[in-house]
């Protein structure tokens, strides 16, 4: 194994450890794998450890080769310790991922003191724009070496030593090839006075005589692709829609398996008519019916077909998704994808583009002087600079999770990103990414937004929207509130206080250089300033005193009221309180008006042209005027809007919003005024199977609609349930039946299961119940999203635990998930501030408003269990409520099978028979097109389940008849 094996570093020691999980005090170390490279020379270590608990299933398949019994005959730990620790002596350890390593030795074998150099964090130095550093990632991308996911200690040493080289090497050859020649490691020494002693630096320095050719597997590439053979085709872009119908161009390059669907061209004709004759339509594409294909199709080639026309104007179009994450989503994978299949890959540009708030400011990094005080912010500054170098990266949202966590990124966050407000891309000189994208806008034919940045949309002088594509637009009706709303926070405003004597620089000493520069026309007073900014935080201080002693705060929630519409016990404490948010007010402006005189008094108005100064202080005195014009509407009782305060759960502090109720005239006038064209599409759009309600909701009462019938057989692939003896969510035995019926289920389903809550906090009571219910078995119980993906190992019985935020965007087709149950039905409280004040003010019913958010919500839900023709399985609402209504109205709106009331163990009584007639149509399905001999249908089945994620497997022959199996159920068939 260690044939041909060299390192670039000398007296280090490579080591890794596979655990049975992640918590080093109830998991345990069942393999060390160790490298070690001692004045040059090369020996390995490797042993197994006896566990003295279960080992989960997943271990088993995650390290290929490991199986029950050498574990059960291996040396326990107290066996080994002593020779581990011999092995190792006093060297350096290099592990990937350190920080996991270090907390299990010291937990599990406490005598090891050695230093331990975490090679993860030498990658993200090195190479930070990376949006992944695992080592199989790593060891695809760096090297030329192949690497399957599967793991062992001793294997992984191995695989990080090579990682280690090739980082290295590839960084030497950056720093020859830079015009510079400034290497990394001088940089280091010359700039960070505290990363001097940083592990990795001395081993920045290449050796000398070092030669590269010793280390031929390092690929030099700055991200390898894996590309995709096309043949090449003639392609006809006038045909648009028609093209679904060639099925060569689509199944070009085998990545996927495309079937033409005339809906699917319905879909795509619709969308170019309402293009081309400038118009809005409201399209609902269910699950399944290939909507973002549809859309990107006409899209490019109407943009390619304008561009080669000189239509410029009509040759750019706009994509607006719901999240961040699907903006991704479309510019990684989907856009590049379609460009490639039609041939116009480089003929077109496209990218994505966020509010200013995403992106690293330059010139806000090297004046952050909090990274500049320890060597944990030395070693963020160094990730972050590097990161952002000549401009190519930027996007907070694209630095890797583990680097976002690890460089304590959200703690700096609010000091380095843009500021909306002093970021003025025309005249920034810095290599900035958000720049660079910005001066890219106007020859990009596709943009990707979201609907934050759609609402607000900053870049018309650049770009302006002409044809505009709004996907998963069902997230307009409640989002669209949070779009316009007006929000005074008592903690962001402090920190805005903070920065009149804190700041870098502060606004005292801009004010100090704007008043020299003009020949001191003024007198600055810090001790006034700091005589208002104090009369300001003691008016916060009072209010919150004032909301503890009146005990506002409740159980484990914020408190939460429309102000002038709280509940009857609480009106004279409502009112009671306006003279005190009037008195912070009051004391706000006193602020305003002594700055903004300070800054009359010095200045001219034709004087300012230009200064920065004059500028940075103008718009931070418009910011503390916006806050007093907040205080001040908030104050004002107005029919069209919704006052809502909030108060945090530990009164660390408070919230004051205005929420405007009529958001449909703001759609219109900041969305959509200036767009040509429109289209709105959903899985998700119809209520009460109408377009009425979103449609007067977003005031497109004129526009058109379509509808895509479903794509699959809910009602034959689904059930239903509303479950009548788990109790009401309020109920003191609620969460203890929840975690009983979930743990049930996952005994009958071996898991597959996603539940989600609509309180985060109920969702960790139910975490902690499950945890007691399966410890000692083979169920996992997750709450991450990053877990989602283990739901499709076949040999893992895993739940995962969701809140509001996976109520759509999970994506899990086949078996890998056959059960989403949902806590309790989605409605809004009566007390919910916008509720309230448009059923007082605008005279509707509760029912009228709550609704139709209601029915978007549970929509999106069932939508999470049918994503393929091969999918199935149980919708279970634990808590139905006890209105039948609206039972009845979500049975008609869901579009699937009557909603059946019943019993937990009915519903866990009809599991065995109605899963097993789905996973025998299934089956029949899978064997329906596959024609094969004997010898080759174990592989043909195998392959096609596989495709469509199904957990079957063939077992054999015997007696003309084939065996199949699916999870812990056996079929046979006929050979």
């Amino acid at each position: 194994m260690i044939n041909n094996l060299n390192s670039i570093l000398n007296n280090v020691i490579y080591l890794d450890i596979e655990t049975t999980g992640l918590d080093e005090e109830s998991c345990e170390i069942i393999e060390i794998g160790a490298v070690k490279i001692k004045d040059s020379f090369i020996t390995t270590y490797n042993t197994l450890i006896k566990p003295k608990e279960r080992v989960p299933i997943s271990i088993y398949k995650l390290c290929v080769g490991l199986n029950e019994d050498d574990l059960l005959n291996a040396r326990s730990l107290e066996e080994i310790k002593n020779e581990v620790v011999e092995f190792l002596e006093d060297l350096p350890l290099i592990c990937h991922n350190g920080g996991f390593e270090k907390k299990f030795l010291s937990y599990h074998i406490p005598k090891i003191k050695n230093k331990i150099m975490d090679s993860m964090e030498l990658a993200t130095i090195l190479e930070p724009w990376r949006k992944e550093y695992n080592l199989d990632y790593l060891i695809k991308n760096v090297t030329n070496l192949d690497k399957n996911e599967l793991h062992r200690g001793l294997e992984d040493s191995i695989d990080t030593l090579k990682v280690v080289n090739a980082l290295l090497c590839r960084q030497w050859v950056r720093e020859e090839n830079t015009k510079s020649k400034k290497s990394l490691y001088n940089i280091i020494n010359k700039e960070y006075e505290f990363l001097k002693s940083w592990n990795w630096k001395e081993h920045l320095l290449k050796p000398i005589l070092f030669n590269p050719e010793e280390y031929s597997y390092v690929n030099y590439e700055e991200e390898k692709k894996d590309e995709i053979k096309l043949n090449k085709i003639k392609i006809d872009y006038d045909k648009f829609e028609e093209l679904l119908i060639n099925e060569d161009i689509w199944n070009n390059g085998g990545d996927f398996g495309y079937q033409y669907r005339e809906d699917q061209k319905n879909f795509s004709k619709k969308i170019r008519e309402n293009i081309e004759n400038e118009e809005r339509i409201f399209i609902e594409a269910p699950t399944g019916s290939g909507k973002t294909f549809a859309y990107l199709l006409i899209a490019l080639t109407k943009a390619y077909i304008n561009k080669k026309n000189k239509k410029l104007n009509d040759a750019s179009y706009f994509i607006s998704t719901n999240t961040k994450e699907l903006q991704n989503q479309l510019i990684d994978k989907d856009i590049p994808m379609l460009l490639k299949k039609l041939g116009l890959y480089g003929k077109l540009n496209y990218g994505a583009m966020k509010g200013k708030g995403n992106y690293i400011c330059i010139d806000r990094l090297n004046k952050c002087d909090q990274l500049k005080e320890s060597k944990e912010g030395n070693l963020t500054d160094l990730f972050l600079r590097r990161l952002c170098a000549e401009g190519k990266h930027g996007d907070i949202e694209n630095i890797s999770f583990w680097a976002y966590n690890h460089y304590e990124i959200e703690k700096y966050l609010k000091l380095i990103n843009c500021d909306n407000d002093s970021c003025n891309l025309d005249k920034c000189a810095k290599p900035c990414y958000l720049r660079k994208r910005y001066n890219e806008l106007p020859n990009e034919n596709i943009t990707v937004i979201n609907h934050s940045l759609l609402a607000c949309y900053p870049y018309s002088e650049k770009k302006k929207i002409n044809h505009l594509i709004i996907d998963e637009a069902h997230n307009l009706m409640e989002k669209c509130y949070d779009f316009f709303c007006e929000e005074f926070s008592s903690f962001d405003f402090i920190e805005l206080l903070n920065q009149i004597e804190k700041g870098h620089p502060s606004i005292y000493m801009q004010l100090r250089n704007l008043n020299a520069e003009f020949g001191y026309r003024e007198t600055i007073e810090l001790d006034k300033l700091k005589y208002l900014v104090e009369d300001i935080n003691t008016n916060i201080f009072i209010l919150i005193n004032e909301f503890r002693r009146m005990n506002l705060v409740e159980g484990k929630y914020n408190f939460v009221t429309e102000f002038f519409l709280p509940r009857e016990e609480l009106k004279a404490s409502m009112e009671a309180l306006s003279m005190q948010i009037s008195n912070l007010k009051e004391s706000i402006y006193r602020l305003y008006k002594v700055l903004n005189d300070y800054v009359k008094n010095i200045t001219l108005e034709d004087e300012t042209n230009g200064d920065k100064d004059y500028k940075n202080l103008s718009e931070y005195i418009k910011k503390i005027k916006d806050t007093f014009d907040i205080c001040d509407k908030f104050l004002e009782k107005s029919t069209f809007y919704a006052k809502e305060l909030e108060i945090e759960v530990d009164y660390n502090g408070f919230i004051i919003r205005n929420i405007p109720l009529n958001v449909g005239e703001l759609v219109n006038e900041h969305m959509l005024k200036e767009v040509k064209s429109t289209t709105f599409v959903s899985a998700t759009l119809r209520i009460e199977n109408s377009f009425e309600k979103i449609k007067k909701h977003l005031g497109q009462e004129n526009s058109k609609d379509f509808i895509i019938p479903p794509t699959f057989n809910l009602k034959q692939r689904t059930k239903i349930f509303a479950l009548n003896d788990i109790g009401s969510y309020d109920s003191p035995n609620y969460i203890k039946n929840i975690g009983e019926f979930i743990f049930n289920t996952a005994k009958k389903l071996n898991g597959h299961i996603l539940v989600l809550f609509n309180s985060n906090q109920r969702k960790q009571e139910v975490f902690e119940e499950l945890d007691l219910l399966t410890r000692g078995t083979k169920i996992e119980v997750h709450t991450n999203r990053k877990a989602i993906p283990a739901l499709n190992d076949k040999n893992r019985i895993v739940i995962v635990l969701g809140g509001q935020g996976f109520f759509e965007g999970i994506d899990v087709a086949g078996e890998g998930l056959t059960c989403v149950m949902l806590d309790k039905l989605p409605n809004r409280s009566i007390e919910y501030p916008i509720l309230k004040a448009i059923t007082t003010y605008e005279n509707r019913k509760y029912q009228d408003v709550n609704y139709p958010q209601l029915c978007i919500k549970l929509k999106q839900i069932y939508g999470r269990l049918i994503r393929s023709n091969f999918d199935y399985g149980y919708f279970i609402i634990l808590d139905p409520g006890k209105n039948a209504n609206t039972i009845r109205n979500i049975e008609r709106d869901l579009g699937g099978p009557d909603i059946q009331i019943s019993g937990c163990n009915r519903v866990l009584g009809y599991m065995d028979y109605d899963y097993g007639i789905w996973k025998k149509y299934n089956l029949s399905l899978l064997l329906k097109d596959i024609k094969s001999n004997e010898r080759d249908i174990e592989k043909d089945f195998n392959n096609e389940a596989k495709k469509h994620k199904m957990f079957w497997e063939f077992l054999g022959i015997k007696d003309n008849q084939c065996y199949f199996r699916n999870i812990n159920y056996n079929l046979k068939s006929k050979s």
